[in-house]
């Protein structure tokens, strides 16, 4: 299903074929990168992951699942953002990538605290996928004061 993604690590410029896909697997590869930036990627993280990804993907929790591994294969074997920041700023608009970043301050708050690591983590992916820091900002505050209501 996801095969086409991976070309994205043996050249940066391929031309993306199913770009339905590829996002999805890129989004829930920042999301897994975003966990596991604290050194710990527990249980509710990989829950809170695979509601995000049914939520945001409108899909079932056998389709979830089956994303959540394909992403999380490729956030651990990958070193770089790049690839997949670029298939989230090409495939979605403005809204969307902002949804992205209310999804990981979402996921970098679940443990009850901000490591540095995971917020510096967001501003560089923010800057990636051409998000203004008063969008990013914002973004947080919306979560933060979702989770303190």
């Amino acid at each position: 299903m996801f095969n086409s993604f991976k070309n994205i690590f043996k050249n940066t410029y391929v031309k993306v074929e199913s770009p339905n896909d590829e996002y999805k697997v890129a989004c829930t590869a920042l999301l897994c990168e975003a966990a596991s930036m604290d050194g710990v990627f527990d249980e509710n993280e990989k829950k809170l992951i695979l509601v995000l990804i049914q939520k945001q993907f409108n899909v079932d929790a056998n389709e979830a699942n089956k994303i959540y591994i394909e992403g999380k294969n490729l956030a651990e074997n990958s070193s770089q953002l790049y690839g997949f920041t670029r298939i989230i700023k090409e495939s979605w608009e403005i809204e969307k990538r902002i949804t992205l970043l209310e999804m990981l301050w979402e996921l970098a708050y679940v443990d009850g605290e901000l490591d540095a690591a995971e917020d510096m983590l967001i501003r560089r992916i923010a800057g990636l996928i051409h998000v203004e820091d008063r969008d990013r900002i914002e973004a947080k505050q919306k979560v933060l004061n979702k989770i303190n209501n």
